[in-house]
């Protein structure tokens, strides 16, 4: 059965937070995405165009989308090389990968050189040699590729869920609890889960759970990222790495980590799974 776009909108919403509605080009194996609620020509679509064994991801800006392609182009340090990290996973992955800036081709995995003012920004991935014609295994192929460039996007977006604590407030917490807030919103910002769900994927790394495979599409998407990197090494100049510093892990295993300060380990939980004494019948 076709992808609907329906459903590759709700599956994008769930990965980042940011609400996305879903139309097919009339007579077309080419699905759009764009942000529910927002006027189109003012901000972007996501355009998935399937042919015969390949799948092309485009980002399309709207026809007034100048002043957002500027603002994305003010994005700070952390949040271009996030967008990096994905579009570098992208080309692991065996993606052709193009990048343009204000219509000069700039390398996709190094944002080092990006730092013009952007005027224009064209972002497409095309993975070639697909194993298509197969189903709903089809559908998750063009699923996972949407994501990532959607990931890509959103990583340059003012989209900070949690704002961090005033200065003031701050105050009043001992050293580890405020380092422990500043961990906490790293794994709740939703550019960052974003990324690290595009690279990583939605299975938990300790447990395997995938809960959309579990409890149907209603769990779809319903994943935790947790941050790995040690609290120790947090300072003001901290740049996140989604590939290095966020994992996946499903709510069980993330209350489980975070038990203990510092957090238990990916290796730490996993030998908890495997020690454990099994459950009571």
């Amino acid at each position: 059965m076709p992808l609907e776009p329906g459903a590759l909108a709700r599956l994008v919403s769930g990965s980042c937070g940011l609400p996305f509605e879903g139309r097919r080009l009339t007579g077309a194996d080419t699905l759009r995405i764009f942000p529910s609620g927002l006027p189109v020509q003012n901000t972007f679509i996501i355009q998935t165009a399937v042919g015969w064994r390949n799948v092309e991801v485009s980002f399309v800006p709207g026809s007034f989308a100048g002043d957002f392609v500027r603002h994305m182009g003010l994005a700070d340090r952390g949040a271009r090389s996030s967008c990096a990290a994905v579009l570098a996973g992208c080309i692991r992955d065996g993606a052709t990968v193009t990048l343009k800036i204000n219509g000069q081709p700039a390398k996709p995995e190094d944002p080092s050189g990006w730092d013009a003012e952007w005027v224009r920004f064209e972002l497409s991935v095309r993975r070639g040699q697909l194993d298509l014609g197969n189903g709903e295994a089809d559908n998750e192929k063009i699923c996972a590729w949407t994501q990532q460039v959607t990931a890509a996007i959103i990583a340059l977006l003012p989209l900070e869920q949690d704002e961090p604590l005033s200065e003031n407030l701050q105050a009043g917490f001992p050293e580890g609890a405020r380092t422990q807030v500043e961990v906490n919103r790293y794994e709740r910002d939703r550019r960052n889960r974003a990324a690290a769900l595009a690279i990583h994927g939605y299975a938990c790394v300790v447990c395997s759970s995938d809960l959309g495979d579990r409890y149907g599409v209603a769990a779809v998407g319903l994943i935790e990222v947790h941050h790995l990197t040690p609290v120790s090494k947090l300072g003001p100049d901290y740049c996140i790495n989604p590939a290095t510093d966020l994992v996946p892990l499903c709510p069980n295993c993330h209350r489980v980590a975070h038990r203990r300060d510092p957090p238990f380990t990916v290796e730490e939980l996993k030998a908890m799974l495997v020690t454990a004494p099994a459950a009571a019948i």
